[in-house]
């Protein structure tokens, strides 16, 4: 389930499996310092979905924030450079306030998905829990129950018997 533009949530398929968050990027070959889209061929310059891509993607630089319009970098290559028609400006400005609608409604969104990944993260922390040792239990008890002063106090007595 795609949850933000280049984020993918894979969702667990039985109570075993773990909630998953994939960022959908690469490195590039010309810097591996530096990502890109998974879908930006680099040798080309171009995107391999040109006519499939997101609506994020085909509304870049121009972003509709409910309000306005505004360009969101000018370090695009083809701003400045050329004209526009009325069309296609049009089309433009549909696809951004399509894009900012779909946006809030993936924002809007978020706090289920959160407590999608708190409830399992609750449940693998209570399954570990059930899982520890008497040993690691008492260790676990201990460092719980400490209050940060007694932490305090048996560092340093951790490190004069070091000494």
């Amino acid at each position: 389930m795609n949850i933000l533009p280049g984020f993918n949530l894979k969702l667990p398929k039985s109570e075993e499996d773990l909630i998953c968050i994939e960022m959908l990027r690469k490195p590039l070959d010309s810097d591996s310092e530096t990502t890109a889209c998974v879908f930006y061929n680099e040798g080309a310059n171009s995107c391999e979905i040109r006519y499939a891509r997101p609506i994020s993607c085909r509304t870049y630089p121009l972003e509709y924030t409910g309000e306005k319009y505004i360009l969101s970098s000018k370090d695009c290559p083809g701003v400045g450079s050329g004209e526009v028609s009325k069309e296609a400006l049009q089309e433009a400005r549909n696809l951004a306030e399509l894009e900012f609608n779909e946006r809030i409604e993936t924002i809007s969104s978020l706090p289920v998905v959160y407590t999608i990944i708190m409830n399992q993260m609750l449940r693998q922390s209570a399954e570990a829990m059930q899982n520890l040792s008497e040993d690691d239990r008492k260790k676990m008890d201990e460092i719980l129950g400490q209050t940060p002063e007694d932490k305090d106090k048996s560092e340093e007595k951790s490190t004069d018997q070091a000494e």
